[in-house]
């Protein structure tokens, strides 16, 4: 037990012995390097109330691969409804797969060759009189016309729909739309300027193309094409006949009559 006198000289050290502790405590944070603390940030575990380290950042000299983007090819599905009695239709056409080749096989018994030597074939079906091929590289397509596969114009768009009909196939990107003819053999590019496709059908010598903004209509065999803006509005439905296609929107009805080859406005609401 301290006396009196001995306690008053002691107490005015109290402070100058409690902020030496402090300093001393202080002194490796004071003289660490900063940029040794950039980026290492703590997240709390709300859960488990554990304290757990972020992974740590590449180095800015370092290269990191990035994933590659995953090439997308789906089979399209009309927004309107087809409301179309297509008939019975038969497969005339074949092919096989062979080592590094595909082979197809016409009706009449002649083969077709294609070498996909450096080509990663994304898409291929043959459906009525014709096939086709969707590679990272080509589009193809081949029919009962044809003596050799026709290689389609090709801008390198990663994702696609595909659409098959008994006498035309359709391929769509976000920017364009590659039309396939069998009659013909050959691909026709639509392009797609501020629209989207909405629908697409082939029934005997005609194709019919929906999209957001107008509807086409061509005409197989001698690849004539007829438009109709669709003045804002949209089809909700659609219906292929032997003379004429209906295109219905809410309040109208735009008629493309086969034997006039033009289109004809009836208002619903009369």
């Amino acid at each position: 037990m301290l006396s009196k006198r001995h306690r008053k000289q002691f107490l005015p050290w109290i402070p100058i012995t409690l902020g030496f502790v402090l300093l001393v405590g202080l002194m490796p944070n004071l003289f660490a390097n900063p940029d040794s603390f950039d980026g290492d940030i703590y997240y709390i575990d709300t859960v488990g109330q554990n304290r757990s380290r972020p992974p740590k950042r590449p180095h800015p000299d370092l290269h990191v691969p990035s994933v590659p983007v995953k090439q997308d090819i789906t089979v399209f599905s009309n927004l309107p409804t087809d409301k179309t009695a297509y008939p019975y239709i038969q497969t005339t056409i074949n092919f096989v797969e062979g080592h590094l080749s595909f082979k197809a096989f016409l009706s009449d018994g002649t083969e077709v060759s294609y070498s996909t030597r450096g080509e990663h074939i994304r898409y291929n079906k043959c459906y009525g009189d014709h096939c086709i091929i969707v590679s990272q590289k080509n589009l193809l397509g081949v029919s009962n016309t044809s003596t050799e596969w026709e290689s389609g114009h090709f801008f390198g768009e990663e994702r696609y729909q595909v659409a098959m009909g008994h006498k035309a196939s359709l391929v769509a990107s976000d920017r364009k739309l590659y039309l396939y003819n069998s009659y013909t053999n050959h691909w026709e590019t639509i392009s797609l300027e501020q629209e989207t496709l909405r629908g697409f059908a082939n029934r005997y010598d005609k194709a019919a193309i929906i999209t957001s903004r107008r509807i086409l209509v061509m005409d197989l065999p001698s690849e004539t094409q007829y438009e109709q803006n669709l003045l804002l509005r949209g089809i909700y439905q659609f219906e292929m006949r032997d003379g004429f296609i209906n295109f219905y929107s809410r309040d109208k009805l735009w008629m493309f009559r086969h034997q006039t080859e033009a289109f004809e406005e009836v208002d619903l609401t009369d």
